[in-house]
């Protein structure tokens, strides 16, 4: 009997490489279906890491002609899905409120501004089930003298009480004092032109995640009353300081403020940390620079090892595709392989996230908190079953039967599917006695 169990599990394990397509179809199915019961249940409570950042915040300064100063933009993101919301009986809206501090001192400990500000976010009960695309984004402005400055953003969910304080140090430059000079960089993930009017996303997080191209926005300031032409090189090293992007940008700067919007591709910008700097390319001299990463927010924070990431792609890749990534040449390539086969999964490829591989790494998550014994959950026959179809819609158990082993049925109602599972060893090792037979079938019906 144990030898047929382990026969079916293997007939599987292959049936599903090679139906690689059918399992995208069905999780992309069931990550789209937000509304059935298997997507509540998958916004699991337990899976919401502690460590995830309240907010971020990313100070930029630039050159302001109005104060004769330069300004302090100080950008805040808040992403939705990290503030408790409570209902709201009057309304029937769901409400979350925050109080934020902005507090900037200079190098002499003065100081210069210490603004607290009480805010909230109201959303339908259909956009609760969409907070993790959403964020609140804040900007204030600041006018300051140049200078080195100490700034400190400290931001409290009014709900749960959670406070959390990010500190950073700002130097303010004397933009007047240069023939050309350049302001901060900031990261943009969107960047669109509507009835004649710009309209950006700014990457206030710095994590260039899943998207394809970001852009870059700087001013150019020319104190000169004549215009001015320039050439620049830009760069953008890993944490080994190896060039893995590089460019040239020529402007004709006019008096006063330039502004640039510029593409950078980011296919060779994998896991790791990121610098991009522009330098004048006659002088070398350095200009502007930027860190940012791509930390892939789809995996879990405690699952880092590639290798581990890689193996786990069993249900969803097909022998080619797994062969491709494993068997490269390098380290960077290999990284490089597994981007670009999420990449070619994403059920949408403008956004920064990409919904079908998160959904799949949280369900790996899952059958390895639920499903593990002697062997990760990941790899159980329950955990694969899991991973492909999600949560099923009854399980029947059958722990203790005087005349038959251990064993649990799993009915999934809209995909006509039973699984039964036999715990043949007694020690909570349940296998599959009922193989996919209809893996063809079904991939020709979904299509």
């Amino acid at each position: 009997m144990k030898n047929l169990f382990t026969s079916y599990s293997n007939l599987i394990l292959s049936s599903c490489q090679k139906q690689a397509k059918l399992i995208f179809c069905l999780i992309l199915t069931l990550v789209l279906l937000t509304v059935n019961e298997a997507g509540a249940q998958l916004k699991d409570k337990t899976m919401k890491g502690n460590d995830k950042d309240l907010f971020f915040t990313d100070p930029m300064v630039f050159y302001s002609k109005d104060q004769k100063k330069a300004r302090l933009d100080v950008y805040i993101e808040i992403p939705l899905e990290n503030l408790q919301f409570k209902k709201n009986n009057n309304t029937k809206m769901y409400d979350a409120s925050v109080n934020y501090t902005i507090k900037i001192t200079n190098d002499a400990n003065e100081v210069v501004t210490n603004e607290s500000i009480s805010d909230y976010v109201t959303t339908s009960k259909a956009d609760q089930k969409k907070l993790d695309e959403s964020a609140k984004y804040i900007v204030k402005e600041y006018y300051l003298n140049p200078g080195k400055y100490s700034l400190e953003v400290t931001l409290s969910d009014i709900n749960t009480k959670i406070e959390k304080t990010k500190r950073q140090q700002v130097s303010i430059s004397d933009f007047a004092q240069k023939d050309v000079s350049f302001s901060d960089i900031m990261l943009v993930s969107n960047f669109k032109v509507e009835n004649g009017k710009k309209i950006i996303t700014p990457l206030i997080d710095k994590n260039i995640d899943n998207l394809k191209e970001i852009f870059l926005f700087f001013e150019v300031y020319n104190t000169r009353n004549e215009d001015v032409i320039n050439n620049y090189t830009y760069n953008i090293t890993d944490s080994k300081d190896k060039t893995l992007e590089k460019g040239n940008y020529t402007y004709t700067l006019t008096p006063g403020i330039n502004k640039f919007f510029e593409k950078i591709p980011t296919a060779n910008l994998v896991f790791g940390n990121y610098k991009l700097q522009i330098k004048d390319n006659s002088s070398g001299q350095l200009l502007a620079d930027k860190e940012f990463s791509n930390k892939l927010s789809g995996i879990p924070v405690n699952m880092k090892d590639l290798s581990l990431l890689i193996d786990q792609l069993l249900y969803i890749a097909t022998t080619d595709e797994l062969d491709k990534i494993k068997d490269a040449s390098t380290d960077e390539l290999k990284e490089k392989n597994f981007i670009e086969f999420w990449r070619s999964k994403d059920p949408s490829p403008n956004s920064n996230k990409n919904e079908l591989m998160i959904e799949y790494y949280k369900r790996v998550a899952i059958a390895n908190q639920r499903y593990t014994h002697y062997i990760d959950g990941w790899k159980t026959d329950m955990g694969m079953v899991y991973i492909i179809y999600g949560e099923p819609n009854n399980i029947e158990r059958h722990p203790y039967n005087e005349d038959s082993k251990p064993y649990e049925i799993w009915d999934f109602y809209s995909d006509n599917k039973e699984f039964i599972f036999v715990d043949e060893s007694g020690f909570g090792d349940y296998q599959l006695v009922t193989p996919i037979w209809d893996n063809k079938n079904k991939l020709s019906n979904k299509n």
